[in-house]
């Protein structure tokens, strides 16, 4: 008697422990994904030297800008690099506002380009890519004719 209860009773709780004790799985209805977190929140200080470390040179080179054009242009991004490290660290105001505050600082370094460089060369350094990664040409291996001399 005692062996069939415990036959029965290892029966049934194999069934109990079986089912999701731990809620609903992968491809299985009601399954919720967990949230992806965006990267655009944790948006990071830059800083302002080495930006324009990359982006002077390619800029004086492609305007053929002089020294006192060149000085302009430098104080531009300086003044430009140091807003943008202002709007970012201000953690008080929402990530929206943070938004349309750089859409506006790049707006207003837009405008106050127009000073040294025509809408012309202007709408160049809008489309201009500073970010430095060159593409690397793959060498093409010589193939020697190997022909058999026999």
């Amino acid at each position: 008697m005692k062996n069939i209860f415990l036959f029965f009773l290892l029966v049934f709780s194999s069934n109990m422990i079986a089912q999701q004790v731990y809620g609903v799985q992968r491809g299985q209805r009601g399954y919720i994904p967990p949230p992806k977190y965006e990267a655009s929140v944790y948006v990071t200080t830059i800083n302002a030297y080495e930006e324009l470390e990359k982006v002077l040179p390619k800029s004086v080179e492609t305007f053929n800008l002089d020294d006192f054009e060149r000085e302009i242009f430098k104080g531009l991004l300086l003044e430009k690099y140091d807003n943008y490290n202002r709007i970012v660290e201000n953690t008080d105001s929402s990530k929206q506002a943070r938004q349309e505050a750089l859409k506006q600082l790049e707006i207003d370094f837009v405008k106050g380009l127009a000073v040294i460089l025509t809408p012309d060369e202007i709408s160049m350094f809008v489309d201009m890519d500073f970010s430095g990664k060159e593409e690397k040409r793959k060498k093409r291996k010589k193939r020697k004719n190997k022909k058999n001399d026999e």
